[in-house]
């Protein structure tokens, strides 16, 4: 097999395996809803940084790509079913195929693009650098993704507040 083919079963393998997770009904404790958003913020950042996206043009788009994520979240979160249980501080989340398609396509997105500009190829990898283009795109779609989670953490802690005890 070559590394083409190899490259293709272990993204549609994963793919599933994310769309698997998201189908269910899933857990959000209100005492620790922000620490996997907060946690991908940091990864994302270091990830930008060792791209090399650092203009302040670059920061403006990524500013907008995180805005525009959290709307999306918000709008996922709208179209999946919100159950908040008051006495145990938890909030039970079913995401709609909506919010998954949405989610899915960020990240597709960003290794469709690296994939198709080369960068994981060999060479790309010895020089440990992107194109300007690629890296910026990479970062964007990786910032969006985390705007979209964000965006329904926080839909989900307005439905908790929202919700008489």
């Amino acid at each position: 097999m070559n590394e083409t083919l190899i490259n293709v079963i272990i993204g549609i393998m994963v793919l599933a395996f994310i769309i698997f997770r998201m189908s269910g009904e899933r857990k959000f404790p209100i005492r620790s809803l922000w620490v996997f958003p907060v946690i991908l913020v940091a990864l994302a950042t270091f990830d930008i940084v060792v791209t090399g996206v650092s203009s302040p043009l670059d920061v403006v788009y990524l500013i907008i790509a995180f805005a525009a994520g959290g709307a999306f979240g918000w709008y996922q979160g709208i179209h999946s079913t919100v159950r908040v249980d008051k006495a145990a501080q938890v909030v039970f989340v079913k995401s709609s195929p909506i919010g998954i398609g949405l989610y899915v396509g960020a990240l597709a997105f960003r290794f469709g693009a690296r994939y198709m500009s080369g960068s994981f190829s060999s060479s790309a990898m010895d020089s440990g650098h992107l194109s300007p283009t690629v890296a910026l795109t990479s970062a964007l779609t990786l910032i969006f993704a985390v705007g979209l989670i964000t965006g329904l953490r926080y839909y989900v802690r307005q439905k908790y507040s929202e919700t008489p005890a």
